[in-house]
């Protein structure tokens, strides 16, 4: 999902204008304040900027004017997720440092429910916030949400995922690349495997999320990495909802199934932590690799015997980077098209360094 190169390109307009606000964010020398000639909503096309609100003017001069404290909205898929609580506290941490009013943290009650999601954003749209960032799991919601800000002429930006959308304009995507970051677990669940069974060989299977595009990009990466190991088979592959008790069931009858399963994957660490638990209850030695590192996660690695390994992916980082990236545009510079942000895949080893941090 990426930001189109348009908006770097000589002669670009883009304007960012923001309702009971009299302040004005003035453009980067790549950029020029909008005329009065700017579109209707809903005019601009694909991968062009939102015309600007109207009620503010352009400084006569020129010259900047101090950008004042703002209020953003930060939506999730739901807070089910340890990671999609942290996330926002990162940011409402940020936030505060720079003295901005407020941080709007809303989220449906379930992942699954896309309408619920995209309803809600139309409700906080209402109250006139100065940008929205949104992590969606539905692609077709997702492309609604941008719509609907862009229509309604609000910054609209994308976190924990980098991979573009379809349709409609966003300034910028905060994230890890997912993508990568399966192809990491990939790699450890090699070594792993090598470990236990003295070579590059076993059985695996791999929990998804629900059908997006992090799914995806996750569990894409993972079986990426494992295409150089012919000896190491996936044997199969379900969608555990992104939450922890699917991935206890499915894990469950998995273990009936294949009685010689060495290692699962899961694309969340929620739904890895069930297969843990599944395995301990059924008395296998499984491996298990999940994705987020949230605290639970790496408690249970600590622990031992209760997750084998996680990638972290350091959510409260993301949303302090949501936050830094927003100023940056209302400061008048040219926003980045990928804000990435670091990974670390954490085990036994390495644990406690993680925690201390």
């Amino acid at each position: 999902m990426r930001m189109n190169s348009a908006l770097s390109s000589e002669g670009q307009r883009l304007r960012l204008t923001f309702a009971g606000l009299a302040l004005t964010v003035v453009c980067s020398t790549a950029l020029t304040a909008c005329g009065d000639n700017r579109p209707d909503a809903g005019t601009s096309p694909a991968g062009s900027p939102p015309p600007a609100r109207d009620g503010a003017a352009a400084p006569a001069n020129g010259a900047k004017k101090p950008v004042g404290p703002k209020t953003v909205a930060i939506i999730s898929p739901a807070k089910t997720s340890e990671f999609h609580q942290q996330l926002p506290l990162g940011a409402a941490e940020e936030a505060k440092k720079i003295g901005w009013n407020e941080i709007i943290d809303q989220a449906p009650a379930a992942e699954d429910n896309y309408t619920a999601q995209v309803a809600l954003v139309k409700t906080i749209l209402q109250r006139k916030p100065d940008a929205i960032s949104v992590c969606g799991i539905n692609p077709d919601a997702l492309n609604s949400i941008i719509q609907l800000c862009n229509d309604a002429r609000v910054a609209v930006f994308v976190h924990n995922q980098i991979t573009p959308v379809k349709q409609g304009h966003v300034l910028s995507y905060i994230g890890y690349d997912e993508r990568e970051g399966g192809k990491l677990c990939g790699r450890k669940a090699a070594e792993l495997l090598k470990t236990k069974n003295g070579d590059f060989k076993g059985t695996v299977a791999i929990l998804d999320g629900e059908p997006s595009d992090h799914t995806t990009e996750r569990a894409g990466g993972f079986r990426d990495a494992l295409k150089p190991y012919p000896n190491i088979k996936i044997v199969d592959e379900q969608n555990g909802k992104w939450n922890r008790e699917p991935g206890s069931q499915i894990t469950q009858t998995w273990l009936q199934k294949y009685k010689d399963l060495d290692l699962v994957f899961g694309c969340s660490d929620a739904m890895v932590q069930g297969a843990a638990e599944a395995a301990t209850k059924a008395g296998h030695p499984l491996l298990t690799i999940g994705i987020d590192g949230n605290k639970s996660s790496l408690e249970d690695i600590k622990a031992g015997g209760k997750l084998t390994a996680t990638l972290a992916v350091q959510p409260k980082m993301i949303g302090a980077k949501i936050i830094d990236t927003m100023k940056d545009v209302f400061d008048g510079k040219t926003a980045p098209q990928i804000v990435k942000t670091d990974m670390l895949i954490v085990t036994k080893d390495n644990v406690d360094q993680v925690l201390g941090k």
